[in-house]
């Protein structure tokens, strides 16, 4: 949840509803992926520790709709370099510009005895989660165990917890070495032999990943396999005999549930950092970068750092990793506090164990288009349906078979009628690769139906059928023709 700032400049920010970042230079300390509807944002965090930068926690990013801040790493890391082991980490100070305030914590944490630590290594193992079919035998699979009680909501202490986890909890370095910067996020590790898990954000473009363990030594890492759409990445290190930790099954988590959460808020000086809440809410669907996400909520406090980090029921068992919070999206909005989100476990586990089997997801389905939404003003202004315009066809893609091309726009999937890239994706996730797909389409002031089949992302060739734009390089911010805000259907 520390990682390298994006931001995104645009010809006409009065009119444009979405504001999707785009990785900055250094200097740049905001970035915010802004969705309609509301005056606050969900935030990844922004901690940039690389010689020239204004450093600090995350600054408010620009004025206007909602949004989710990402923080992210350099350029993708090299994978031919082999892990390795070296002492400790030479760290400098990160917290430039970080503005701390000392708030009262309260709520529940009276004396009336210690913990139960016996709950803590309960073995639960006979509501374990399936550990998944169709994936290699000799694939190691993350373990999911069912969720064990422990201790009472008035312990006067939840030490037994920290004990228990911090051990698995990691802080994770990600140099751009062509930039010239630094930034940091968190990581839980998930086998014994290296395995560790954490957020696509924090790791994408970086050239170098090292990870610092709980006692400073460093090793660097191998990034087996991101996936974008659940924000989750897998790293794996040269080393054994490490503390796995112990994942929950986050089916089991309520409202009103203790929670903890570990990681590196505010960089590695404040590496292993424990805080605590409740369950807020489960089965939250927010959207970032247009990806519908259902997400755990949480009051526990998760800062710019955490993200990758774990998020800890009062057995100590990881129930979710962190990733995100809402906060507002200028300075002279509302204050929030106490709305952060993870990624619960279970989904955490269907995609992390094909990470490391294939080295990405399978069987998701894919258009393979990028476009804009065209928003109803301007639909009316340019005399032209509501939908989303198409702006590059992946040539892999069987709706580039089909002629679909630059300049159409879809109003419809499946005879259901739509007014944007949400619409879309709501209907697609629901198929899979292979099933069919009927779209509607605009062109040259004609209605057509054409029908398309689903191919596998992992199949998309990742070029486009333009020569200025590909399907990976939509989220630029530029504006089309109509005006309205670009990103990638995959």
């Amino acid at each position: 949840m520390d990682e390298l700032n994006r931001n995104t400049e645009h010809e006409d920010p009065q009119t444009t509803p979405f504001q999707t970042p785009v990785r900055g230079a250094d200097e740049r300390p905001g970035s915010a992926y802004q969705n309609t509807g509301s005056n606050q944002s969900y935030t990844y965090g922004s901690q940039n520790t690389s010689a020239g930068s204004t450093g600090g926690g995350s600054t408010p990013p620009p004025s206007g709709p909602s949004a989710y801040e990402q923080w992210s790493g350099g350029q993708k890391p090299n994978r031919n370099k082999k892990p390795r082991k070296n002492g400790k980490f030479p760290w400098k100070p990160v917290i430039a510009g970080v503005i701390i305030a000392a708030v009262a914590f309260g709520g529940g944490m009276l004396a009336g005895g210690g913990i139960d630590l016996s709950g803590l290594t309960a073995d639960s193992s006979s509501s374990a989660v399936d550990s998944g079919s169709g994936l290699p035998d000799d694939s190691t699979k993350m373990q999911v165990s069912g969720t064990s009680s422990a201790g009472s909501d008035d312990a006067a202490s939840y030490s037994g917890v920290y004990e228990k986890v911090t051990p698995s909890i990691v802080s994770i370095v990600v140099d751009d070495i062509q930039m010239g910067s630094e930034s940091s996020g968190s990581g839980v590790i998930m086998s014994e032999d290296g395995y560790i898990i954490t957020n696509n954000h924090v790791v994408e473009d970086g050239d170098k990943i090292t990870v610092v363990m709980n006692d400073s030594t460093t090793y660097e890492a191998e990034l087996i396999g991101t996936d974008e759409q659940t924000d989750l990445a897998v790293l794996k290190i040269d080393a054994d005999g490490l503390t796995a930790a112990e994942f929950g099954n986050s089916d089991d988590v309520k409202v009103g549930d203790r929670a903890f959460a570990i990681g590196s808020p505010g960089g590695v000086e404040f590496q292993n950092s424990f805080t605590g809440g409740f369950i807020s809410a489960i089965n939250r669907n927010v959207t970032i970068n247009d990806r519908e996400m259902t997400l755990i909520q949480t009051d526990t406090a998760i800062n710019p750092g955490n993200s990758g980090g774990a998020l800890i029921n009062t057995s100590g068992q990881v129930i979710g990793i962190t990733s995100s919070k809402l906060s507002a999206t200028s300075s002279d909005s509302a204050s929030i506090e106490g709305m952060g989100f993870a990624i619960p476990t279970n989904t955490v586990k269907e995609v992390v164990d094909q990470l490391i089997a294939y080295g990405h997801v399978t069987g998701r389905p894919a258009i393979g288009i990028s476009g804009y939404d065209i928003e109803e003003m301007r639909a009316a202004y340019y005399k032209i349906p509501q939908g989303v315009m198409v702006t590059s066809v992946d040539t892999a893609s069987d709706a580039y078979q089909k002629g679909i091309k630059e300049g159409d726009i879809i109003t419809g999937v499946n005879g259901q009628k739509i007014t944007c890239m949400s619409d879309i994706n709501s209907v697609k996730n629901n198929m899979k690769a292979g099933d069919t797909m009927e779209l509607t389409v605009y062109r040259s002031g004609k209605t057509l139906t054409v029908s398309i089949t689903l191919v596998d992302q992992a199949d998309l060739a990742g070029t486009s059928a333009t020569q200025n734009d590909s399907s990976s390089s939509s989220q630029d911010g530029q504006t089309s023709p109509y005006g309205g805000y670009g990103y990638t259907i995959p």
